[in-house]
């Protein structure tokens, strides 16, 4: 791997032959936005992109995508085209043209917040509640298009030479120029998990999702996590039960830590067996050193062509966000000194914090590492008493026609607002408010736990004295209209 760097900008090349392949990376991502900003680094993305297909030939045109953590423009072609290309993108996002938002915008509709499957986002949701990584996860009742001075804004801070790397495969470009704008390094915070310890807890998935988190480029971690993936698949698909093979996935949650994930796509009726079947296994692992085999069968390392291209992209996320890099003979020799001891202690510490996500509606009875009953986290409590306050009921003549099951009303307290129903009741604190949508006369509260509540003030006896009362709780600077986006205009 070559290192070098253009107009200060780090490049990361494989020589490879034929045609250049290449992707300006840029430290920013869903993580680093907020629920009222959340699609903002691809919309600016995109905006960047679509002025850069107008000003070169169209084999070179960049592709935008974007993670949790990156931004990314890939280009191909000869060396003029991927320089070409390259230097008006860079152009286009020091100068952003936010006249185009609307119509960019359209393009976009119903694309925000989908770079995740949904069983990963909802775990991720579960773990860290509607902030950074947890973002992803939360249901929105709609997107919401930023102002040309939030774009702007948002490409000044992260869209910079100080946030960005090229890497690239393929014989160097000829004459490369990489104008971006001058930037500070982001100081990012990384956000703090929920609950200290083991839980479970709910999340509208289709399916069961199991999260730890594990030091970086841990070669133990890598092991343990392929083993359980493994252990998982076999125990569940040896069942009656109609389950596809667990699958596995890794977060970055900081520069030291990621967040492991298995999951499985489970049918409601076979949801609460795989998820004691999960748990049992990966708790087994937690406390059993795993046969010498099935360590050894796990450490070999990928092909040597997915093996480059990995450390491609190693070394780029650590120029990006500061991880620990080790180049290919470095991470061989440590999944070859892993042992069976190894696997089961950094298992055994990971589930002091582990997570098991399950659809609404199941009831879990496991035991936690600690010997006790696992911990429940859901933001619903059964079988108590509601607290004190105003009482919001529905209208007379819906409460008396409506079945027991469907009746709900509303607590306003000096410190929130709680959502009840007859077994169950759910409280959320105006301090854990993080957004108000305004939706006419509407209104739908975001909680930072990763739930919502909805008021419809024709939905309740006094309905309109109990929106004055929550626009009076929540700050003025997290309330905001909701609007769906308008038609483009026809020519």
């Amino acid at each position: 791997m070559h290192r070098s760097h253009v107009d200060g900008v780090p490049v990361l090349r494989l020589s490879e032959p034929g045609p250049i392949h290449a992707s300006l990376r840029f430290g920013i991502g869903a993580r680093d936005e907020t629920y009222r900003t959340l699609g903002i680094s691809q919309l600016v993305a995109t905006l960047a992109a679509h002025a850069t297909r107008h000003q070169i030939p169209e084999p070179a045109e960049p592709v935008v995508s974007t993670s949790l953590e990156e931004t990314r423009f890939a280009v191909s072609g000869t060396h003029q085209e991927v320089s070409d290309c390259l230097e008006a993108l860079c152009v286009a996002l020091s100068d952003l043209p936010v006249g185009h938002l609307s119509e960019v915008a359209h393009t976009l509709d119903g694309e925000v917040a989908s770079s995740l499957d949904l069983r990963t986002a909802g775990a991720l949701n579960a773990w860290y509640g509607t902030q950074a990584t947890g973002l992803e996860g939360h249901e929105r009742s709609g997107h919401y298009l930023p102002t040309p001075d939030m774009l702007l804004e948002h490409a000044a801070a992260w869209f910079t030479k100080a946030n960005a790397v090229l890497t690239l495969t393929g014989p160097n470009p000829a004459d490369l120029r990489l104008p971006l704008p001058p930037g500070d390094r982001p100081r990012r915070t990384a956000p703090q998990a929920r609950q200290p310890r083991a839980t479970w807890t709910h999340r509208n998935i289709d399916g069961v999702a199991l999260s730890v988190e594990m030091p970086v480029g841990s070669a133990a971690a890598t092991v343990a996590h392929r083993i359980l993936r493994e252990r998982v698949t076999t125990a569940v698909t040896g069942q009656p039960l109609r389950k596809a093979p667990a699958e596995a996935a890794a977060v970055l949650h900081d520069s030291v830590t990621v967040v492991r994930l298995l999951l499985t796509s489970t049918p409601a009726s076979d949801a609460e067996r795989v998820a004691a079947t999960m748990w049992s296994e990966a708790m087994s692992l937690a406390t059993n050193e795993p046969a010498p085999a099935e360590v050894a069968r796990h450490s070999a390392p990928p092909e040597e062509a997915v093996e480059k291209l990995r450390t491609l992209d190693d070394a780029a996320r650590a120029e990006l966000f500061g991880t620990p890099f080790l180049d290919e003979g470095s991470r061989r020799r440590a999944l070859e000194c892993v042992t069976p001891r190894d696997v089961r202690d950094s298992w055994q510490r990971a589930m002091e914090q582990a997570q098991l996500v399950v659809p609404q509606g199941l009831l879990l009875h496991l035991t936690g590492p600690d010997g006790r009953r696992l911990w429940c986290t859901s933001c619903w409590t059964w079988d108590e008493i509601p607290p004190w306050g105003q009482v919001f009921r529905q209208p007379l003549a819906k409460h008396v026609f409506r079945r027991t099951t469907d009746r709900h009303w509303l607590i306003l307290t000096g410190k929130s607002v709680v959502s009840c129903t007859p077994s169950a009741y759910h409280e959320l604190r105006f301090d854990d408010v993080i957004a108000l949508e305004r939706w006419g006369p509407e209104r739908n509260l975001i909680g930072r736990c990763g739930c919502n509540v909805g008021v419809d003030p024709a939905l309740y006896r006094g309905g309109q004295g109990l929106i004055r009362a929550l626009d009076d709780a929540v700050p003025a600077e997290l309330a905001f209209d909701g609007a769906e986006l308008a038609p483009p205009a026809q020519p």
